[in-house]
């Protein structure tokens, strides 16, 4: 009996370690059905030649913010970041819905857009900006969404104007309570925490405005501490309540020793940073195309990151993609007297198409993670910490055939401008990296192929396992 596709002579890596040469994989109706040595595997009707090459099971981005800039047609939105997620290695990708309020009705109207226009897998988070949310996180959790994101800073003028309430401890409390009952009911869900003391940032940042000064980099106006302290309070309401905790992109060498402390004495809490503040820092960065929430830090903080991945402390990456326009920002224009960091509004930084180059050069190439350690924070822990797992996230019979072929020699230096998403300018302009994925593949079908993208949308809506039994 033949199947659809065999993929042969490549290198097969998963986070338990690497197959010997010789393994092939035949994929048949969108599920890979064997890995075993090529004279045993069935014939296949297309045969893909991996050598010298390596196959990985696709990146699960836990952190994604598409339908982003709001300006921008969500069609557009949709097929150009889809395809830099599949450009940068990416099968599926979490999208974080943000709305005020009717979430449960949001997340479907997103799904039904999706699956029309979407190139890569997808599954979702929530957003929960007030008390309102609350209500609605049991049938969320039911339509497959496991994790529910409050954003401590999100308040004044860092809040979404329309939004409604302001993010407090309040909040933060009531919503870690409801997860938590939750979760001794039966739920596999947690809460998603951006750490930012906001009060502070403000008193700073005005300080700064009325002395008509700007900040050599953005780190220094919106400091390590503001971080630090958000961590140590979002942990103290975790333990409190009994909510499982995810916090999301750690920047700080203090964060990951924070973390560690809180899981050696038995608190659930899962670490992630992104592959912006691995590589990235006030150095080696513009200081406007740069700008994001939390800032970019320190060298010595990149290097922190990456140990705190090696020693099991952060566990999950994902690049919070969000492809804001930098270049000629209106607001640089409107008043130039004052520098032109306090103009811009931070909107999040673009990363798709950049998130396995990343990995693969700066991680693994450079020494600092094995490819291993970077399928098991890339992939698989993603795809378990989301109940996608192991229909995502690995190389095994009965999954998903979502595969990315790569090549650990191919040396690029990243442009001004990217090649798939909407957004205006590469955070990593300039930077050359050597590791590329060169093949990526959704449920069996060829999505990117020779830095082109191929076929049509055939996104699918991947629900999160939640509760079982």
């Amino acid at each position: 009996m033949g199947v659809d596709k065999v993929i042969k002579n490549g290198k097969v890596v998963t986070a338990e370690g690497q197959y010997p040469d010789g393994i092939a994989i035949a994929i048949h109706k969108g599920k890979i059905v064997a890995i075993a040595p090529e004279e045993y595997c069935p014939e296949g009707d297309k045969v893909i030649d991996a050598r010298g090459k390596y196959i990985f099971p696709g990146f699960v981005d836990p952190h994604v913010h598409m339908a982003y800039p709001a300006y921008v047609p969500l069609e557009t939105n949709t097929v150009r970041e889809s395809q830099a997620f599949a450009a940068g290695g990416v099968t599926t990708l979490l999208h974080t819905v943000m709305v005020p309020k009717g979430f449960l009705k949001a997340c479907k109207e997103y799904v039904t857009h999706y699956e029309q226009y979407g190139y890569v897998d997808l599954g979702l988070t929530v957003a929960l900006l007030g008390t309102e949310g609350a209500a609605e996180i049991a049938d969320l959790a039911d339509y497959g969404v496991a994790g529910f994101k409050l954003l401590m800073p999100y308040r004044g003028t860092e809040m979404i104007p329309g939004f409604g309430e302001e993010i407090n401890d309040g909040i933060l409390y009531l919503v870690f309570e409801e997860i938590s009952r939750l979760v001794r009911g039966g739920y596999d869900i947690h809460a998603r925490i951006h750490c930012e003391n906001i009060e502070v940032y403000f008193a700073i940042r005005d300080r700064y405005i009325k002395e008509g000064k700007a900040p050599r980099s953005y780190n220094e106006v919106r400091p390590k501490f503001i971080e630090i302290e958000a961590i140590h309070r979002a942990i103290f309401f975790a333990e409190l309540t009994g909510c499982p905790l995810y916090i999301v992109h750690n920047t700080l060498k203090e964060g990951v020793e924070i973390i560690a402390e809180a899981k050696g004495r038995g608190c659930d809490v899962t670490g992630e940073t992104c592959p912006q503040y691995l590589v990235l820092n006030e150095d080696n960065a513009d200081i406007i195309k740069s700008k994001v929430n939390p800032p970019l830090r320190t060298a010595e903080d990149n290097k922190a990151l990456w140990k705190g991945i090696r020693e099991g402390v952060i566990t999950c990456i994902g690049t919070d993609h969000a492809p804001c326009i930098r270049g000629g920002c209106p607001s640089l224009k409107v008043e130039p007297s004052i520098p032109p960091v306090w103009n811009v509004k931070c909107m999040g930084m673009s990363g798709a198409e950049w998130f396995m180059p990343v990995m693969l050069s700066e991680g693994v190439n450079k020494g600092s993670i094995s490819l291993e350690k970077m399928v098991e924070v890339c992939a698989t822990n993603p795809a378990k910490k989301y109940g996608l797992f192991p229909k995502k996230g690995t190389i095994a019979a009965g999954s998903d055939a979502d595969l990315v072929i790569a090549d650990l020699n191919k040396e690029v230096t990243v442009p001004d401008r990217p090649v798939f998403s909407y957004t205006d300018y590469c955070p990593y302009a300039g930077f050359t990296f050597k590791g590329w994925p060169i093949l990526t593949m959704v449920r069996g079908n060829i999505v990117f192929e020779d830095g082109k993208i191929t076929g049509e949308p055939i996104g699918k809506y991947n629900p999160s396992i939640v509760k079982t039994g």
